[in-house]
Parts: C-alpha cells; structure tokens; sequence
C-alpha cells in the first residue's frame, strides 16, 4: 500500500513523500505530466530502490498542481484500459 504525505502545496506547486513504490508508479506519472503544457517541471527522487522512499515535485504555468496530477493519472488508467482491450478483447 503506498502513503502519501504532502509537504507543500499551493497554487501552482506540489511536493509531496510517498512510501510504498518507487519507479513503477512515479515514472510514468512523470512522463504524462511531462506531455502536459501547463506543467512547468516535474521531478522525483528515490531515496534508496529498497527504502521505496519517494519525493515528488511538480510546478505548474496555469492552473492547480493537483488537477495537472489528476489529468495525468487518468490518461495513464486510459491508456491501461486500452492494453487490457487489446490483450483480452470482450
């Protein structure tokens, strides 16, 4: 199970700690915030790969940090969706 704790937070920034995964989750969140033209960086770094001791960074042009993750993590569920389709077809 991963734990989320935010360590600031405002208008157009984002740091938060997260325990419970490293580059499994946080690097495609990553590379779709990336893709997002209203995301000025984004970063993570691992503490150690055994620790799964996360820090996460992401700065935002326009709008809220947190709608920027909340787009990017629903385009990685679509995407997810669309390879379960193509390996099991209904």
């Amino acid at each position: 199970m991963i734990s989320i704790d935010i360590v600031r937070l405002d208008e157009s920034y984002l740091e938060f700690k997260a325990k419970g995964d490293t580059y499994t989750l946080f690097s495609p969140l990553v590379e779709y915030l990336s893709k997002d033209p209203d995301v000025e960086y984004v970063q993570f770094d691992v503490d150690h790969p055994l620790q799964e001791n996360v820090t996460f960074k992401v700065k935002v042009r326009r709008g809220h940090p947190l709608d920027a993750v909340k787009r990017a993590v629903e385009a990685i569920l679509r995407d997810l969706e669309e390879l379960e389709r193509g390996f099991f077809p209904q």
